[in-house]
């Protein structure tokens, strides 16, 4: 992954060098209205976890809304794009089964404290190889990293537990808009990847674009994300759902 990352720098850094064009910036800046679905399994020192689901286990709400924020140098058919989304979430709940988690066994009746928190970057290269009048077809190769620290807190019973995991992820994938009469448009992407059943990951969006003023878009769309991550006796999934509205901005 890392020679990944490394290689994708390289490349941006020679299109920046090699063309002629002044680019085109794009900021954007969303706002995520999404219905989780999480389970994780964490064993250590040869104490099997349990397998918890957040929401059901622990208590964490299953509807939370997010900021995502995005920017983009356009140099016609080529792009270079970064996105940073923060995730958290929180829980309380007096726990009715006995939960193993990172080595430490949280007894029933215990009123457990838990957190989750997620820092998702992405870095890619876009580039549209169908290109006709407003509409295009794109190629996206991007580098995708996860950052997550998952904490277990029952103080009664003086456990305070975390694990961290840092998840680099290689993706490739498509995005489309398609122009509209009266100032609409709608684009949608998919991007993801597969490494067999151990880790796979999709994150796909569609939306309806409005343009009331030049180089100014308001949509307002749809987004599905899924990560599995599996190692050994550890395992994750994480699934986001939900609606998204959005600014967009062009200089």
């Amino acid at each position: 992954m890392r020679k990944f990352l490394v290689a994708l720098v390289a490349f941006s850094a020679v299109l920046l060098a090699s063309t002629d064009a002044s680019a085109l910036v794009s900021a954007e800046v969303r706002y995520w209205l999404t219905e989780i679905d999480a389970d994780a399994k964490v064993t250590e020192a040869g104490i099997v976890g349990t397998d918890i689901n957040l929401v059901d286990d622990l208590g964490v709400d299953d509807q939370e809304n997010f900021w995502d924020g995005r920017i983009a140098l356009d140099f016609g058919r080529h792009k270079i794009r970064y996105g940073y989304m923060p995730l958290d979430w929180s829980g309380r709940k007096t726990i009715t089964e006995e939960i193993t988690f990172g080595g430490e066994t949280f007894s029933a009746s215990a009123l457990v404290d838990s957190s989750l928190d997620i820092d998702y970057h992405r870095l890619g290269y876009q580039y549209d190889f169908i290109e006709v009048k407003d509409s295009t077809v794109g190629l996206i190769i991007e580098a995708k990293y996860f950052s997550i620290d998952a904490n277990l807190n029952a103080a009664a019973l003086a456990i305070d537990e975390t694990e961290s995991i840092e998840a680099p992820l290689p993706t490739v994938g498509l995005a489309a808009e398609l122009s509209l009469p009266a100032l609409f448009s709608v684009e949608g992407e998919l991007t993801g990847v597969t490494l067999g059943s151990d880790r796979y990951f999709i994150d796909g969006e569609a939306a309806v674009n409005f343009k009331p003023i030049p180089f100014v878009a308001v949509a307002a769309g749809y987004r599905y994300l899924k990560l599995h991550l599996e190692e050994e006796d550890d395992e994750g999934e994480l699934m986001l759902k939900g609606p998204f509205v959005m600014v967009r901005g062009r200089f």
